[in-house]
Order: C-alpha cells, then structure tokens, then sequence
C-alpha cells in the first residue's frame, strides 16, 4: 500500500510539472512509470496465476487508450488514424498523459488499500442451481425472441445499425440473463481442465443461443454486446475450472484483437441488404478492406480514445467542470425512465446529450459518435479530485468484489465481479459508472429467479398435501 501512494504522489507532481506543450521525452516518463507501476500492481493480486482477471485487461485497455497515441504515433503519424485529424488542442497532450497516469495509480492505490492475503476458500452455498438454470432459461429463450422482433429480419441481413432498434432496456436484460445462464451452467456442470471439455458438456440450448448471439451481433459489426459476453464466459471458466496463465493470456487477447479489427474492417454502413451478400459478403469485405501496418491497428478502437482525453482535458480548460452533470444518466439509469425524468427535470435537458460522449462529440462536429474516456469523463465532471476519488473508488469496488467472488463464493459477488470482468477491457473508453445498471439488474434477476424457486416449491408443496388428503 505505501508504495502505491507514494506512486499517487509521484504522479500528482509529474502532473503538475508537466509543460503545457507537447513533450515527447515527458510523455515517455509517464508511460514507463505506468508500465512499472502496472506490472508490479498485477504481480501483486493476481490469484492462483489466473491472468485473465479485470485488473490486467483494463490495464491493457488503459494502456491503448491513454499512452499509445502520445509516445507510438502522434511524433511519427500524427493522423495515423483519421479520428486525430478532427481539430483538437495539441498542446494539452502532455499533461492529459499525465492526468491518466494519476488515474491509473489512484487505482492501484485503491486495490492495495483492501488486498489480503489471507483468505480461506470456501464452497458456494446458495440455493440450487440447477433448478434456477431451468427457469432462467425459459426466460431467456422469451427474451431473445423479443429481441429478434424488435431488430427485425435487418438484423439476418448484417445490416449495420440495425441493432440500434433493439430498446436499450430488454438488450440489457438479455445481456444479464445470458451471462446469469451461463454462469449456472458452468457451475451445475463438471468440466475437465479444458476449455474444449467445456464446450463438449456445456448446455446444448444456451450454447446455441450463445452462439447465435454472438454471430448475429458481429454480423451486424456491434461487437460491444460480443466482447462483455465473450469475457464473461471465459472469465467464469478460468474462475471456475481452470486458471488461464501468462503465455495462454497473450495468445487470447492477440486473436481478440485480431478479430475484432476484422469485423471492424468487415461492417458496412452503406451497403444496401442486395449488396450485402450475406456471410459472404461480410467476409469478403474484411479480407478486401483489413490493412494491417502496424500492430497498433489491432487496439484502432481503443487507441482512437486517446484523443477523447484531449478534447475533454481541453474542454474543462476553456469552460470549467460540470460537477456531475454528465455522469447523472448513468447515475439514474438502473431505475427505468428515471434518467430522462431527473435530467428534464433539473437539466432542461434529454440524458444522452448531457453525457461527456455527446459533449465531445459536438465539440468535434463529427457526424458521429466518438465516444469518451473514462478521465475525460471524471475530469469534465469533478476534475483532478474526480479523477483520483472516482478511480480511487473503482480499485477498491473491483478488489473487493473479486476477492469476496473468489473467497466467500457468494453468488452476489461472483455476479458482480463477472460482469465488472466483462466490462474491463470497454471501461477504459467509457463513464466509470456505465456497468451500474448491469450489474445491479443481474443480481434483482437473479434474486428473483431465487424467490420464484421458492414460491414454486412451496406450491408444489401444497398441492401435494391437499392431493394426499
């Protein structure tokens, strides 16, 4: 713990004697600091050699998405990618790097402060699996029917957006109820030490449902959806059965890259559903239009956030902080209709336009979304106190959930600390409070499913007696 707040201090000075122009030789400072200070954190609480935990994926995603551009790209191609070339304050880069790294060790700080070592397993001590397995199941194949309706044969045909159309609501509940099915299903199940011996006794029903899903979203090029649940799964399998070690680690998230670049470069707007071609044209498109220059154009999607903090750096410098304004929709979002209400209310004004993304966004002209980043966000909302509470925060919120997922075995915090785990990789390049809604529908579900098995049994129960009479 000592040494992480000394980081933290470290990092408050460099942020402060940053210069206020570019300076390639700082930019390299803060990014051997980060990496220092980022191997030793995960050296520190990674469990039972498990690699793929969220504490290395997000530090990989931060990486990407806050030290790349500065130090890799911006002194050779500053417009490698074409994003860099919307006009943005090139002065700022410097001490926006420097906000980052005070980010990255408040974070590191907040693990260390509730890290223990000594903790004893224990079993998961909950109520039959299996019997809430059968039930969510049921649900879930209800779900997605309503999901297939609502995106419409556009969705069979690849087209691009069409997932748009699917309401922001039920996708989150399908989202929670698949990765809740899976989750059981790999605890109601004895698997070998592999993950093939996984496929090979995992449910026939949700894996095919797993399987369509997954196809179905990057067919359409919205791989957001595919990566949280693809990270879920296989971080409940290296939870569960089998850790994943170093070496296995980089080759999964070299072929993630890879193939998500892929479907970056297969997805088309403007292709009409004749144009398409179905599977076929999806491939043949990725093939003709993937051009791969560098291994940066594998983290395209993260490294193009580095100019988020910049513009959203910039942005506080010229008109102040919003003191939460742009945090209030995910504030509100788990409670539904709640966010539009409190935002016209006391805002004047719809959700999604207050959000950093949308701000961003505008400032930049784009004709469309670029997204944000999670210091951006904290910075345009409380500024350099936001962003050391906030990430301060998150450690301490991740280490506990995953050391209570790991060692209490509760199903509350296995759930929690999954879909934070799913979320890893996108939190980097989002609002710090983006997974609240997630994770706080999948426990209610969850806990429903729970009091329904009750109230079932106990019917049955009844009946049994009335029956004997």
């Amino acid at each position: 713990m000592l040494i992480s707040l000394i980081a933290l201090i470290i990092s408050i000075i460099l942020y402060y004697l940053a210069p206020d122009k570019y300076s390639y030789g700082y930019c390299v400072l803060l990014t051997i600091f980060f990496i220092l200070s980022s191997i030793r954190i995960i050296q520190n609480v990674t469990i039972n050699r498990n690699f793929f935990n969220f504490h290395t994926l997000f530090i990989i995603s931060f990486f990407f998405v806050n030290f790349v551009y500065p130090v890799f790209l911006y002194p050779n191609s500053p417009f490698y990618f074409s994003v860099f070339k919307k006009d943005f304050n090139h002065d700022v880069i410097t001490k926006a790097t420097a906000l980052a790294l005070i980010g990255s060790c408040s974070y590191n700080l907040g693990v260390s402060l509730f890290y223990k070592r000594d903790y004893e397993y224990a079993t998961i001590k909950d109520t039959n699996p299996g019997t809430i397995l059968f039930l969510l199941t049921n649900w879930l194949y209800l779900v997605f029917i309503l999901l297939i309706l609502f995106a419409g044969k556009e969705m069979f045909q690849g087209n691009f957006g069409s997932t748009l159309h699917i309401p922001t609501g039920l996708l989150v509940i399908f989202q929670i109820s698949l990765s809740l099915a899976v989750l059981l299903v790999i605890l109601t199940r004895s698997y070998s030490n592999s993950f093939l011996g996984l496929i090979r006794k995992f449910n026939i029903g949700i894996l095919l449902l797993l399987f369509v899903y997954i196809l179905l979203f990057i067919y359409t090029g919205d791989r957001g959806p595919v990566i949280q649940i693809v990270i879920f799964t296989l971080g409940a399998f290296t939870f569960l059965v089998k850790p994943m070690k170093f070496r296995r680690f980089i080759l999964i998230v070299i072929a993630g890259m890879l193939i998500l670049t892929f479907v970056s470069y297969a997805r088309s707007k403007n292709a009409t559903a004749t144009d398409q071609k179905g599977i076929s044209g999806f491939v043949e498109r990725g093939i003709k239009n993937m051009k791969i220059n560098s291994f940066f154009d594998l983290g395209m999607d993260l490294i193009v956030c580095n100019r988020n903090l910049y513009a959203g750096f910039d942005y506080v410098n010229r008109n102040g902080i919003n003191y939460g304004k742009s945090m209030s929709y995910y504030v509100f979002s788990p409670i539904p209709f709640l966010p539009t209400l409190m935002t016209r209310l006391f805002f004047y004004s719809d959700p999604v336009n207050l959000t950093t993304a949308s701000i961003i966004t505008k400032e930049a002209k784009a004709t469309y979304g670029l997204g944000t980043n999670i210091i951006a966000d904290l910075y345009m909302a409380f500024g350099i106190v936001g962003v050391i509470v906030f990430m301060l925060l998150l450690g301490i919120i991740v280490i506990n959930f995953e050391r209570k997922a790991y060692f209490s075995r509760r199903m509350n915090y296995i759930i929690a600390y999954l879909l934070l785990l799913g979320f890893s990789v996108y939190l980097a390049r989002t609002s710090i409070l983006f997974p609240l809604r997630y994770i706080l529908w999948a426990i209610l579900l969850y806990e429903l499913f729970k009091r329904f098995r009750i109230l079932l049994i106990k019917f049955a129960s009844r009946n049994n007696i009335i029956q004997n009479q």
